[in-house]
């Protein structure tokens, strides 16, 4: 026990092990024979391969079925620059790599809006092109491919022995793994997390979806072609039978059997899919039964992977700034809604609705279910687009602009559904909310956004849970949370749509002292409730739809008192002989 923890108290384990994996290699390239050394070199490509995938499958969350067409397209592009134009490696391989990368825009801007088996078919269908593609043009050899491919020089030495080979693949793996290192530490890594989690919610708080979707196919291509003209150096000859749909899941098996998003994970799942086989060679016949077997085992015990991905941790102030930001002195309205209708078909969800809300005040939308009031809000933050009318922020128009371009104009906003991201930390749910005032995407966070993290957690009560996943809150606490998530965009508008849902006497207390915080700080607040004493209580105006209609607008006061608002939400006429206000309104 005492050797184990002191193992584990060593710097390079609590690095992720690099260090002392890397200078192992180091070691055992000079005590392996030339076959062991050739099967560590091709560990080392399909771990490059495996850092690529895991860009775009284990931080986006993007199925790929046909990442085998960029290693093929690097080993083309590198193979026919040296044949045909007498280019040496080192020149060749920028241009394989701005291959891919052009490769990763084609397949990746017609697929942004596609998920799960949608997503799959298409990649897998692009693997498939480009491999029938390659067998069918005369210029990349056909189905006999690129042959007499020359092999690297280094220093004016060609490498030709597996060693050699082992070594430069070795120093490719390395840089690979320190830019994906330095990568996962950006802005970028955490809203892929974002949206590989929600990617409705994400758009929604300020992130990018599509820029950031986009990015991953680009990223991870160009990464995954780096194994291209190592692997075609290695065997001196390019095969199309390298590059089929069986090597796409090899490479799909890398990252789900070492640890999706893990990249010491990639590496254990490279020894895994590469040596294991080969270890099996003895028993030629079972080999594949043996092989799957294990796999199956693998998941089954380890379904995170067996290096699973750990989040990583970035240290908030201890302290919060004094003020979370001066109260706006803002003149007139903020959010101006006019004329907002909404069609799906023959339904009319929402029709010509107009709200107005003022910097610190707190307007109520209320209604019965199905009266329009979350398709109000779904079309004033853009994820749905209204038939007709117009939203201006500030005097600015909004309508028709992309959720995450509404959020960075300073409308945030909550959902019905608490939609967090619960694979993430507490304090990572409420960073992401920071992208609507900052869309800076290749930097880590800066001290200003660990700042307004630990501000808003201060603000709402949980900065005690920092470290928490999202997921294992109780119910009160998610609700904070998302709250928490919304202000750290610093919006002039906040959106609530039914907060208090689901909540005891005392938690919605606590939101309504919240909730005149908010306000406080100059923030106008828009709030659907079904809670009437909750409203009545907090809100300035009041705004009442029913089946997508306003039919009364004003202070609590006149609310209370109007006979359509009884009649709505009672369902019967107005009655004088009883004192339905006092009972049903509060």
């Amino acid at each position: 026990m005492k050797a184990r923890a002191a193992l584990l108290r060593n710097p390079a384990l609590r690095h992720g092990g690099w260090p002392l994996l890397i200078v192992v290699a180091l070691a055992g390239g000079q005590v392996m024979d030339d076959y062991q050394v050739t099967v560590a070199g091709t560990i080392l490509i399909y771990a490059i391969l495996g850092l690529g995938i895991n860009v775009v499958v284990g931080y986006a969350g993007l199925l790929d079925l046909g990442f085998a067409a960029f290693f093929a397209i690097g080993a083309y592009t590198s193979g026919l620059l040296m044949l045909k134009l007498d280019w040496n490696f080192w020149l060749t391989l920028p241009a394989a790599v701005l291959a891919a990368a052009a490769a990763g825009v084609v397949i990746g801007y017609p697929t942004l809006r596609l998920r799960s088996d949608y997503l799959a078919i298409v990649t897998l269908g692009f693997g498939e092109i480009i491999r029938i593609t390659v067998v069918n043009l005369d210029v990349t050899g056909g189905p006999n491919g690129l042959t007499g491919i020359p092999p690297v020089s280094v220093a004016g030495r060609q490498i030709v022995t597996p060693a050699g080979f082992f070594y430069l693949a070795l120093a490719f793996f390395v840089v690979v793994l320190v830019l994906t290192g330095l990568l996962a530490r950006t802005r970028l890594a955490y809203a892929w997390r974002a949206i590989r989690s929600d990617d409705t919610a994400a758009e929604a708080v300020g992130v990018p979806s599509r820029r950031v979707k986009l990015l991953a196919y680009v990223l991870g291509a160009a990464v995954g072609a780096v194994a291209g003209p190592l692997n075609a150096a290695q065997l001196g000859t390019v095969d199309p039978s390298s590059f089929t749909f069986l090597t796409s899941l090899m490479i799909l098996l890398v990252v789900i059997i070492g640890g999706m998003g893990s990249r010491p994970g990639v590496m254990v799942g490279a020894i895994v899919i590469v040596a294991l086989p080969e270890a099996l060679r003895t028993v030629q016949e079972y080999r594949g039964l043996f092989f799957a077997l294990l796999l199956i085992v693998i998941v089954i015990l380890r379904p995170q992977g067996v290096w699973p991905a750990r989040p990583r941790r970035f240290r908030l102030p201890a302290r919060a700034p004094a003020e979370a930001r001066p109260a706006r002195a803002e003149a007139g309205a903020l959010l101006e809604v006019d004329g907002l209708t909404r069609e799906f078909g023959g339904v009319t969800a929402v029709a010509d609705l107009r709200l107005r809300a003022a910097a610190g005040q707190v307007v109520s939308v209320i209604g019965p279910n199905g009266a329009g009031k979350t398709t109000a809000f779904n079309c004033i933050t853009g994820l749905i687009p209204p038939s007709s009318g117009t939203v201006a922020l500030g005097g600015r128009r909004v309508r028709g602009l992309s959720p995450h371009r509404v959020a960075a104009a300073g409308l945030a906003r909550t959902f019905q559904s608490i939609r967090l991201f619960d694979e993430m930390t507490v304090a990572e749910n409420v960073l992401i909310g920071r992208f609507a005032r900052d869309r800076a995407l290749l930097r880590p966070p800066r001290r200003a956004d660990l700042d307004a993290v630990r501000r808003c957690l201060d603000f709402v009560g949980l900065a005690g849970a920092a470290d928490r996943p999202a997921g294992g809150l109780p119910y009160g606490d998610r609700r904070r949370l998302e709250i928490a998530r919304a202000l750290a965009a610093e919006p002039r508008v906040l959106l609530l749509d039914e907060p208090a849902a689901g909540a005891n006497p005392t938690e919605k207390r606590a939101l309504m002292e919240l909730i005149a915080r908010i306000s406080g700080l100059g923030t106008a607040v828009v709030l659907i409730e079904h809670d009437v004493a909750l409203v009545m209580s907090i809100s300035d105006r009041v705004t009442v739809l029913e089946h997508g209609r306003a039919i009364a607008e004003g202070p609590p006061a006149e609310i209370q008192a109007d006979p359509r608002v009884i009649a709505a939400y009672l369902g019967v006429p107005d009655d004088p002989e009883t004192d339905l206000v006092t009972e049903v309104l509060g």
